[in-house]
């Protein structure tokens, strides 16, 4: 199976960096999309159908808490991974709260997405829960 994934966060460049750092072809991912905010990232979800979304807490018109909690709703089955540049036990809370499936920091470290990208795989591909 081929995991699509989509990306959710106003910076350009920090959506550069990640695309940079996960092993797209030698995993199975493609990247099926990419929003600068909330409202974008709703309104492209029907079009992907992505597995995961990789989003940042902080984004214009609506946040990445938000975006999960509205798209949840909809689309129960993705995996919802927040990627921030805020370390604060607060968002984490909020992440948790909303369901989202992981919370990697910035700067993306190569292992560390990639890893959570293959447990989420895993995980759809056989519908048992992985652990940290």
């Amino acid at each position: 199976m081929v995991l699509k994934v989509m990306m959710v966060d106003s910076s350009y460049k920090a959506r550069r960096d990640i695309d940079n750092k996960v092993k797209w072809v030698e995993n199975d991912f493609e990247l099926v999309g990419e929003a600068n905010n909330g409202e974008e990232g709703l309104s492209l979800l029907p079009h992907v159908s992505p597995h995961v979304i990789l989003t940042e807490i902080r984004l214009p018109k609506m946040d990445g808490i938000t975006f999960i909690e509205t798209a949840k709703k909809r689309w129960p089955n993705i995996k919802y991974v927040i990627v921030s540049n805020y370390d604060n036990f607060d968002y984490l809370k909020q992440a948790m709260k909303v369901g989202a499936y992981d919370y990697i920091l910035k700067p993306v470290k190569p292992n560390e997405i990639n890893q959570v990208l293959l447990r989420a795989k895993e995980e759809i591909e056989t519908g048992v829960k992985k652990f940290f």
